[in-house]
């Protein structure tokens, strides 16, 4: 995935564990460098460059801490880490699931995963037909959310719960109430950079993004939607501000 969500064909090795045809893998692009924190992205694919994969829980438990850290400290790191790499936090063993939660709760709410496909011969002949999944879809049951995630989310504290059943609720309201078919084509989305470079419909599924879903719910004015996600945006916020709050007072992240 390109920085814009411009999907762009790579050829996988077949024993390398970051790659999957299916929604299980979640990817990043990370730099190391505080000083780069708002280059960071959570994607459905390997980014052009400075990739890492979760694939099981402890992956995701590094690759999900960095991707949060990265987006709570932006604007609020002291000075003297300016030129310094990132460095990893000493999570306490009381708050430890605690923290893992808010971690994959913010990345829940805050990823760039699309659903899109590839056509056959496209960009050549003989290139085949590729489905690219949401891995962070709770509707798909074979999901990497819904297969190591939202089992690690804690009840009390309740903010990560919240924004997961924030996020939940709006998928359900927009499969229920705007994709009952499974799919919904011709829906406004055809010159975002996921869909533009392919002669077929633009569409959407239960399972398509948040970023998707977003924008399909500004284009139509979907008022329910939009409600939703103004909901989503004040519980991420929150989630945001106690993460940042943990890093500095509890793990004294930065003494």
């Amino acid at each position: 995935m390109m920085d814009n969500c411009t999907p762009v064909r790579i050829k996988g090795r077949d024993n390398d564990i970051r790659f999957s045809k299916n929604s299980t893998r979640v990817y990043f692009r990370f730099d190391t460098a505080f000083l780069d924190v708002n280059k960071a992205k959570c994607l459905n694919g390997f980014p052009d460059q400075k990739g890492y994969c979760a694939f099981d829980l402890i992956s995701a438990q590094k690759t999900f801490t960095w991707f949060a850290i990265t987006k709570v400290v932006n604007g609020k790191y002291p000075i003297w880490a300016n030129q310094m790499d990132i460095w990893s936090p000493k999570i306490s063993k009381n708050q430890e699931q605690y923290f893992y939660s808010l971690c994959f709760a913010f990345a829940f709410a805050e990823n760039r995963c699309v659903v899109t496909k590839f056509e056959k011969d496209n960009p050549v002949i003989g290139a085949p037909e590729v489905i690219v999944d949401n891995p962070l879809s709770p509707l798909n049951p074979e999901s990497f959310w819904s297969t190591i995630l939202q089992k690690q989310i804690v009840k009390a504290p309740s903010l990560a719960n919240d924004l997961v059943e924030a996020i939940r609720k709006l998928y359900k309201t927009f499969a229920s109430q705007y994709c009952q078919s499974g799919i919904i084509r011709n829906i406004g989305l055809h010159d975002e950079p996921y869909f533009k470079y392919f002669e077929y419909p633009d569409f959407l599924t239960p399972n398509s993004g948040l970023i998707q879903i977003k924008k399909f719910a500004e284009l139509n004015n979907a008022t329910d939607l939009n409600e939703l996600f103004k909901e989503i945006s004040e519980k991420t916020k929150l989630v945001k501000d106690e993460i940042f709050r943990i890093l500095v007072d509890d793990f004294k992240y930065f003494e």
